[in-house]
């Protein structure tokens, strides 16, 4: 009969909805672990911390990742304390079959999930991706006040209060104060390291330089670290670069010892004489760079 019919096609639309639900929910469980945004996996057995390179042994479990991220790098709490609920949830087959019914249940019939609220834990969490999404994008901190991103952040969020720029100004300097302290500890361990000195332009026609340490570390690896970018005097900048490259190093309490020699892209009319300063006032050798020099030659 059309009741039969309608009853059945009723537990057949359940049913794989269940299923679809608990496949969704255990999808978001595995992926919505922010852990991974700091590390890099290094084949199945090890992961690699990209603010410190250090290599953790990994066994299906984040909670060591987590550990370090916390002890050894400050970065909250709250925005890694979920992972405990996820891990209980990926080893527990009754957290997720929980998971999944809350999900089927949290939905609305047009399939969408509505908030019904933003506890302060997870504002905190909202807060933070926020902030994740400037810096890890280049958005402008006005992007909070854009129409379009409060419709969809008040859509998925509705009592989440939007950030003003200067609180997120101070939460991301706050992040940058973290990571430099760390850079601080990483660049005293190099006995030795040359300074790379970049000259650029952008496109309002500013001059900026861009100072880049170099040296192999006691791991015997290479590294690249960037100490700073700031705005320069176009007319000025090769006559001071020995000033600017030491304001650089004192920020990180570097002293000038531990350059032994600084690669700029200098004009050539100017290289002479800038290598013959650096030696003489810093004891720095110089070098121009080589992707420069051939331009010049092309």
């Amino acid at each position: 009969t059309a009741a039969n019919l309608g009853a059945s096609s009723r537990r057949k639309r359940e049913k794989a909805g269940g299923q679809e639900g608990a496949g969704a929910a255990l999808y978001v469980d595995r992926r919505k672990s922010k852990v991974w945004n700091y590390y890099t996996k290094l084949g199945d057995a090890y992961v690699e911390c990209n603010v410190c390179k250090k290599q953790l042994s990994f066994h299906n479990s984040t909670t060591t990742m987590r550990e370090h991220l916390v002890r050894k790098h400050s970065i909250r709490d709250t925005l890694l304390a979920q992972l405990k609920d996820d891990q209980s949830a990926e080893n527990d087959p009754a957290a997720q079959e929980n998971v999944a019914k809350r999900s089927r249940q949290g939905g609305s019939e047009s399939g969408f999930y509505h908030a019904a609220s933003c506890s302060e834990p997870r504002s905190d969490v909202v807060l933070e991706l926020v902030l994740e999404m400037i810096f890890r994008d280049l958005h402008p901190l006005s992007v909070v006040k854009d129409k379009g991103f409060g419709l969809l952040l008040g859509y998925l969020e509705p009592n989440f209060a939007l950030p003003a720029p200067a609180q997120l100004s101070s939460m991301l300097w706050h992040r940058y104060n973290v990571v430099k302290q760390h850079l601080e500890r990483y660049l005293r361990t190099a006995e030795a390291m040359a300074v790379c000195a970049e000259f650029w332009l952008s496109r309002l026609g500013q001059t900026y330089l861009t100072v880049t340490a170099n040296f192999i570390d006691g791991e015997w690896r290479r590294a690249r670290c960037v100490m700073g970018t700031r705005q320069t005097q176009g007319d000025k900048a090769e006559g001071d670069l020995g000033e600017k490259l030491s304001a650089v190093l004192a920020e990180f309490g570097l002293a000038g010892k531990s350059v032994f020699c600084v690669v700029h892209d200098g004009p050539p009319q100017s290289a002479a004489a800038s290598a013959r300063r650096l030696k003489e006032a810093y004891g720095w050798g110089s070098l121009c760079c080589a992707a420069r020099a051939l331009q010049l030659c092309v």
